[in-house]
């Protein structure tokens, strides 16, 4: 879909960032393969026309870094039912997947409902600790958040979504600055897990038939 495709060159083409990996940039293998899983991520989300989106903070670096895919990690792609067998491809093929938890506990929440949320972090980029890109993250800037409202406005606009979700505060700091209404969900992170768990079945139980 060129809607689609446009994003994502967007997307790719953001080069001014510090401290940050653009998933997305460059002709190696790897944001290639990022590329690809994320335009059939959202291709088959639009096929099937979500009412809900959940926003998350930032990629990290066991799981969305390497996919390509928010509150994803290889593991999730080969063996969750939403993306196995769907050509999504691994950039890790040769050791054993990497798990990411708070990935793993969205996923398995999620299959328990008939309706799957489209999921996008605010800031979409992969923010790292000084020296250590590729295993550390961190707490992405005030100005980091505000850049990534741009991408989250065109994909409200490509999927006509009404009803929000944010997972974590500063995903619903950026929402509440933009004017849209959200319910707050607990991030699973950090002992989350329980009150992730309880927030995510308020949300889909308000939201879907």
């Amino acid at each position: 879909m060129k809607i689609i495709d446009d994003f994502i060159d967007n997307l790719a083409s953001q080069k001014k960032l510090n401290n940050a990996t653009n998933l997305y940039h460059s002709n190696k293998n790897e944001s290639i393969v990022r590329r690809d899983n994320l335009r059939l991520y959202l291709n088959t989300m639009k096929k099937r026309n979500p009412s809900i989106m959940l926003i998350g903070e930032a990629p990290g670096y066991k799981g969305c870094r390497l996919t390509g895919i928010p509150f994803s990690s290889e593991y999730i792609l080969k063996e969750n039912p939403f993306f196995k067998a769907n050509n999504y491809q691994l950039i890790e093929n040769n050791r054993t997947l990497r798990k990411e938890s708070s990935a793993t506990i969205v996923w398995r929440e999620l299959e328990k409902y008939n309706q799957i949320p489209l999921i996008w972090n605010i800031f979409p980029f992969h923010p790292y600790k000084p020296g250590s890109p590729n295993d550390s993250n961190r707490t992405p800037l005030v100005s980091e958040l505000k850049f990534g409202r741009q991408f989250l406005s065109e994909l409200k606009n490509i999927y006509n979504i009404k009803t929000f979700a944010s997972i974590g505060r500063k995903a619903q700091s950026q929402l509440d600055v933009l004017g849209i209404a959200n319910d707050y969900i607990r991030h699973p992170a950090n002992r989350g897990q329980k009150d992730f768990i309880s927030d995510l079945q308020k949300v889909m139980e308000k939201h879907t038939p």
